[in-house]
């Protein structure tokens, strides 16, 4: 009796040291080195053994490791642990506040967020929300910040990391937030220089997400509230480039009708009697529909039903600059995923 006690015991305490040693662990950090932004002078300390990825004047991104970027594109419901730092930067015009800039730029759904707390970023007044869901492999948990310096440009800086360990980076996050300089209006150009045309869409894409659904969309685009009447939930996805340019995602309300043809038909006059064809995205059959409205811009406009949701994605592209614009746009499209 006294042996099986005693081997009980060893066991239970095994399988104690395997329960905790399996847990997953925050990535080293081996120490932190400073990026300053060239454009808009934002700065930041950052680990100096992680994956940084820059684009000056816009975004700055770091990842814990290679296989955890590429987690990051989709947020994938398991796979590699680890963490990632994203500085964004916007101008703050054409009517565009720092809240509505707070809005925009969420890419999960509200329940997920705390209320915005009040916090000093870089001497002035921020603000500062958590979030948090699950995922097959423990919790997805970050944390962002906003603020802005001059009232011209808004930043956001942002935390996430897999698998429950966000709260082991505690320490190097207090250390990046404190001295982090947020982003100012760059100088004045002068006279003699040259003003340079936005550029078109970059072919390097970044993963947004919406209301049950996520997109790969250009890193130089930004994401921002649609206007669509009829639907549950909008987003745009537009570049400084060409405001005839743009992808469009709206979600509406499928509960009541499942039968996506007899969806499709019914909207077919809407576009101009098109003839709708059969393709596919994200793994569920969808109908695509081309159109034009105007003389120098074309579209498509496709339907898909995931759930009790339609997916109605819009593109539109200008026909002088169709070879900069449409297929980066196919490749969005196809990268679209539902959840």
């Amino acid at each position: 009796m006294k042996k099986l006690f005693t081997f009980l015991s060893i066991l239970s305490f095994t399988l104690l040291i395997w329960s905790c040693g399996s847990k997953p662990q925050p990535e080293e950090i081996s120490g932190l080195t400073k990026y300053e932004d060239a454009v808009v002078k934002f700065s930041i300390n950052y680990p100096s053994n992680w994956i940084m990825q820059s684009f000056p004047g816009a975004r700055f991104l770091v990842y814990s490791s290679k296989g955890v970027r590429d987690r990051f594109m989709q947020y994938d419901s398991k796979g590699k642990i680890g963490a990632k730092i994203e500085v964004y930067v916007a101008k703050l015009d054409s009517g565009r506040t720092l809240d509505s800039f707070m809005i925009t730029t969420k890419l999960f759904q509200k329940n997920y967020y705390s209320n915005p707390v009040k916090v000093k970023i870089d001497g002035v007044d921020g603000y500062k929300q958590s979030y948090s869901f699950d995922l097959d492999d423990g919790k997805m948990d970050g944390e962002v910040y906003y603020a802005t310096k001059d009232g011209k440009y808004a930043t956001l800086l942002s935390f996430e990391a897999f698998g429950g360990t966000l709260v082991g980076y505690r320490k190097y996050i207090n250390d990046i937030v404190s001295s982090f300089k947020l982003a100012r209006e760059p100088e004045e150009i002068k006279p003699e220089t040259v003003k340079v045309e936005a550029p078109p869409p970059s072919d390097t894409l970044i993963t947004k997400g919406g209301d049950g659904y996520s997109i790969s969309i250009p890193y130089n685009f930004r994401s921002e509230t649609g206007k669509a009447k009829d639907a549950m939930s909008s987003r745009n996805f537009i570049g400084e480039r060409r405001a005839d340019c743009n992808i469009q995602v709206d979600v509406l309300d499928a509960s009541k009708q499942q039968n996506l043809k007899k969806i499709v038909d019914e909207n077919s006059p809407k576009y101009g009697n098109a003839k709708p064809t059969v393709t596919n995205l994200g793994g569920q059959q969808a109908y695509e529909m081309p159109y034009s409205f105007g003389r120098n811009v074309q579209s498509k406009v496709f339907f898909v039903i995931k759930g009790k949701k339609l997916y109605r994605i819009t593109m539109n592209w200008f026909k002088g600059e169709e070879s900069s614009y449409l297929p980066i746009f196919d490749k969005c499209i196809k990268s679209i995923k539902f959840q």
